[in-house]
C-alpha cells in the first residue's frame, strides 16, 4: 500500500487526484454557508467505496466554512486521495464549538485511516484569534481556556502522505500525529503569529516512522515538538522562525516513564527563535531519550541555540530528586550561527549519569549584534568532542 501511495503522490495521477467535488454533495463554498455536512458526505462516500472514483476534491476558487469534521476509517479503497485546492476555514466563534470527552474537539481529524494522500494547493485557516483572546496564558480569569481545537489530527493512522498544503492561524497545534505509523509530511507551510499560544507546527506522540521535510514553520510555539513514545523520526530541510525551535519533549511530567529513540534533525535553519535544538524533561521522570542527532544546523539570532533542560516546568523552585529521564547518545554536528544570549550552549542535567555519551563535532557559535561574547554551561554532562568547538565545551 505504501508503494502505491508514494507512486500516486509523486506522479499526481490525474484520474485519482481529482475525485468527486464536494460541490456534488451540497457544498456552497461562499465562506458564509456551513459546508460541514457536505464535506462529511463526500468523505463517507469515498471511504465506503460508493463514489465512482474514491477520492475527495475541494475545488479552487471557493471558501468552505467548516465546523469539526471526523474522517473515520478504515476505508475500502487504498489509497484514498483527498485533494484540497480551495480554502477551508474553521468556525471562528469559540462559543459555537462542541466539547468532546476530553475537552475541545479537534477541527479536522483522520482516525483509523490506512492509505491516505492529502495534498493540493489550498489553504486551511484555523481562524484562531478568538481562542487566543481567551487563553489563560495571556488572559487569566475565571472564563479563560487552556485547550483549543487542533487544526488537523492523524489518530491511529498508517501510510499517510501530507504534502503541499498551507496552514494558518490554528487555535492550537496545527498538525498532530498520534498513535500512527508511516506518516510523511512534505512541502507544507505553517504560519501563525509569534504571540499566539501553543500553536505548534507539528506535534508527534506515540508514533513511529514519521518524516517531516522541505517545509516552512512560523509559529507561536515549537516548530516541531516530539512527545513520548516516538521512534524513528526525521526532520530535514526545514525553516523555523519565529517559534520555539525543534523540541524533544517536554517529557516525564508527573514521574511518567518515557521512551523516545532514533530522532534525526538535519539541514535546518533557525531564525529569530527562542530555542534551536532542544531537549526538555521534567524532574522525576523515568525512561530514556536516546539516539538523537542534530546535523547541519544554522542559527540566526537564536536565544538558546543548543539546550538540554532537565528542569523544565519547575525552575527555579525545583524539588530535589535523583529520578530523571536518562538522556544518552546525543550528537551535535556541523552547527553554526549566532546567539542572542551570552550562553549559547546550555546543557543542564539533573544529576550524575543523567546525560551520557553526548558528542559534539564542528560547532561554531558567535554572538549576535549587541552581545559581547558567548559561552557554554553544563551540569552533569558526560561527553566528547571533535574538531572546532566554539564556545568551548564544558563536558565532564
Amino acid at each position: 500500500d505504501l508503494v502505491l501511495i508514494v507512486f500516486v503522490a509523486v506522479l499526481g495521477l490525474p484520474w485519482l487526484s481529482y475525485g468527486e467535488s464536494v460541490m456534488k454533495y451540497g457544498a456552497v463554498g461562499d465562506g458564509i454557508s456551513d459546508d460541514t455536512s457536505a464535506l462529511q458526505k463526500a468523505w463517507d462516500s469515498a471511504c465506503n467505496g460508493s463514489s465512482k472514483i474514491g477520492s475527495v476534491y475541494v475545488p479552487a476558487g471557493k471558501v468552505f466554512l467548516l465546523k469539526s469534521l471526523h474522517f473515520t476509517g478504515p476505508c475500502k479503497l487504498k489509497p484514498l486521495i483527498f485533494t484540497i485546492d480551495g480554502e477551508m476555514k474553521a468556525q471562528s466563534d469559540p462559543n459555537k464549538w462542541q466539547k468532546g470527552e476530553n475537552g475541545i474537539i479537534p477541527w479536522l481529524i483522520f482516525e483509523r485511516v490506512e492509505g491516505l494522500v492529502l495534498s493540493g494547493r489550498g489553504l486551511l485557516d484555523g481562524q484562531g484569534k478568538g481562542w487566543w483572546d481567551i487563553h489563560c496564558r495571556d488572559h487569566p480569569g475565571p472564563n479563560c481556556i487552556w485547550l483549543a481545537p487542533t487544526m488537523m489530527t492523524f489518530s491511529n493512522c498508517r501510510n499517510v502522505i501530507l504534502k503541499s498544503l498551507r496552514f494558518r492561524n490554528s487555535a492550537q497545534s496545527h498538525i498532530l500525529v498520534m498513535g500512527s505509523q508511516n506518516v510523511h509530511i512534505k512541502d507544507v507551510k505553517i504560519k501563525s503569529p509569534e504571540i499566539s499560544p501553543n500553536t505548534d507546527g507539528v506535534h508527534i506522540t506515540s508514533s513511529s516512522d514519521v518524516s517531516i521535510t522541505h517545509s516552512d514553520f512560523a509559529t507561536g510555539d515549537d516548530c516541531v515538538s516530539i512527545g513520548d513514545q516516538v521512534h524513528n523520526l526525521s526532520v530535514t530541510f526545514i525553516n523555523c522562525g519565529p517559534g520555539h525551535g525543534v523540541s524533544v519533549g517536554s517529557l516525564g511530567r508527573g514521574g511518567t516513564e518515557v521512551e523516545v529513540e532514533d530522532i534525526r534533525v538535519a539541514h535546518v535553519n533557525f531564525t529569530g527563535t527562542t530555542n534551536g535544538a532542544r531537549i526538555k524533561t521534567w524532574p522525576g521522570g523515568t525512561g530514556y531519550v536516546r539516539g538523537i542527532e542534530f546535523f547541519d544546523i544554522r542559527f540566526s539570532n537564536v536565544q538558546n541555540p543548543i539546550i538540554i533542560d532537565q528542569f523544565y516546568g519547575c525552575a527555579p523552585n525545583c524539588v530535589q530528586t535523583e529520578k530523571a529521564v536518562h538522556i544518552e547518545k546525543v550528537k551535535y554536528m556541523k552547527m553554526s550561527g549566532t546567539s542572542r544570549t551570552e550562553v549559547a550552549m546550555k546543557l543542564e542535567c539533573s544529576g550524575k549519569n543523567a546525560c551520557s555519551n553526548v558528542f559534539m563535532r564542528d560547532i561554531d557559535l558567535s554572538p549576535a549584534n549587541g552581545i559581547g561574547s558567548v559561552s557554554s554551561t553544563c551540569s552533569f554532562v558526560q561527553g566528547s568532542t571533535q574538531g572546532t568547538i566554539r564556545p568551548s565545551s564544558c563536558f565532564q
